[in-house]
């Protein structure tokens, strides 16, 4: 690896610099989803193999002769605003060299990113027949974490330069956003792409159905990785603790308050978004993990599966509301 001989502020104004470079493969990709739901009996099939494509690597290690070539081969990755002199510079920069050299040592052995990949990929086949494996591409991209996964249903981009837990790299990123910027968190955050995949966005506002949303997104990522939800949502043995022991209060909080039916977008931000906190505007705030609205979804959808017959298809295309009063839950 190299030396590192600039200082914080240098590599942060240089990655700034690259936030319209990495913009292409948004304004490339287009994204969609699978929406073909099958009510069949699960079976889970693990006879194909996991994709990996390492364009991070072909792209910093072709000779700069080349780069034609692998333009050719990955249209979709470059955009016809840069040449191919403008390549040669990103090839060239030492931040871009930098990172890549740190992406290089931590994930020189991606076999255990491919064997979860493959568990996740094998389940969500066997729910859904008609789910297609995806090809996975890796690349840097300039550690935009808002966009450290793309999907278009047959290719998956996976910026590993987004999941290299660097404190240098990520010192101007909120904390609450770079602790989840490690390798642990790839296969949840892959797991969540292609849970959503399933899962309808209510088109009413009512805060109920969005919690039921996430209780679904939860309930269909447990099934696929075995993790439960605090798990999921990335809670240390603290924040577990916490909403386990106040899970009773939290919901009379939601009930005295009349949250369920409200239409608010700030509850959005207060109880379902990751942040440092869940926000009650009470004392209690700073201990709270966030995505409380999320983790009692997930209870709500959980306790309405073990009182229905109805398979995980059935439960998922289920209508939020008659969902939440027919799990009868009770915390």
């Amino acid at each position: 690896m190299i030396n590192l001989k600039f200082s914080t502020s240098q590599i942060q104004c240089q990655i700034n610099s690259f936030s319209v470079q990495s913009k292409i493969f948004i304004s490339i990709i287009c994204i969609s989803f699978l929406s073909c739901i099958s009510n069949t009996t699960q079976k889970f099939d693990s006879d194909f193999d996991i994709q990996i494509d390492r364009f991070e690597k072909k792209f910093f290690e072709i000779s700069e002769d080349s780069i034609s070539n692998l333009i050719n081969e990955y249209p979709f990755l470059f955009s016809n605003e840069f040449d191919v002199s403008n390549w040669i510079e990103i090839k060239r920069d030492s931040t871009r060299n930098y990172i890549y050299n740190k992406t290089v040592n931590i994930f020189e052995d991606t076999s255990l990113l491919e064997k979860d990949f493959k568990k996740i990929f094998s389940k969500a086949k066997g729910y859904f027949p008609n789910f297609d494996i995806p090809k996975i591409i890796t690349l840097n991209n300039g550690v935009d974490y808002k966009y450290n996964l793309i999907d278009s249903d047959s290719i998956i981009l996976l910026s590993l330069d987004c999941y290299l837990d660097d404190e240098l790299l990520y010192g101007n990123i909120p904390k609450h956003i770079s602790d989840q910027m490690n390798p642990d968190f790839i296969s949840n955050d892959i797991n969540e792409l292609i849970s959503s995949r399933f899962i309808e966005f209510p088109t009413d506002r009512k805060f109920i159905s969005k919690i039921i949303y996430h209780g679904k997104l939860l309930f269909l990522m447990n099934k696929l990785s075995d993790n439960n939800a605090s798990e999921l949502l990335g809670y240390d043995k603290i924040k577990s603790s916490w909403i386990n022991e106040n899970e009773k209060e939290v919901w009379k909080y939601f009930i005295e308050n009349d949250l369920l039916f409200s239409t608010k977008s700030s509850l959005d931000y207060r109880f379902l978004a990751n942040a440092p906190f869940s926000k009650f505007g009470l004392s209690i705030d700073y201990q709270s993990p966030p995505m409380v609205g999320r983790w009692l979804g997930f209870q709500i959808v959980e306790s309405f599966s073990k009182k229905s017959t109805k398979n995980l298809i059935e439960i998922l295309a289920y209508d939020n509301y008659e969902l939440y009063l027919e799990s009868n839950y009770k915390p």
